[in-house]
């Protein structure tokens, strides 16, 4: 790979893990923007020149940068739909499943249904 003047080789001591997770946490919202990927990734560059210390920050910066550019709010898609800044909320019930008070003795007899299928056939 080859690196020009402009730019000097990135060494894995200049990143910390705070900044690791800021540019993960900017580029996965820039991809669920659904915008065209030269925009996106200029816009993504741009909010991380300050060198955020913090997801927080880093996003704090897109959001800005989001506003000068117009896209908020509500971020068009592809369609024309708004684009929700997180995932739907399943706030279903969860009914457990009943619990194997014994799985010792469950799994014998799996064990030697198992064993009769197989020693006698299919049939009961």
């Amino acid at each position: 790979m080859n690196f020009s003047a402009e730019y000097p080789a990135p060494s894995p001591a200049d990143v910390t893990p705070a900044q690791r997770a800021a540019r993960d946490r900017v580029m996965l919202y820039i991809r669920g923007l659904d915008l065209p990927p030269s925009k996106g990734l200029r816009l993504a560059a741009r909010s991380m020149e300050e060198e955020p210390s913090s997801p927080g920050e880093a996003m704090d910066a897109l959001e800005l940068l989001l506003d000068k550019e117009g896209l908020l709010p509500g971020l068009p898609g592809e369609r024309g739909q708004n684009i929700p800044s997180f995932p739907p909320l399943n706030r279903s019930v969860m009914v457990a499943e009943e619990m194997d008070r014994v799985p010792w003795r469950t799994s014998f007899f799996r064990f030697l249904r198992r064993w009769r299928r197989e020693l006698f056939g299919r049939g009961k």
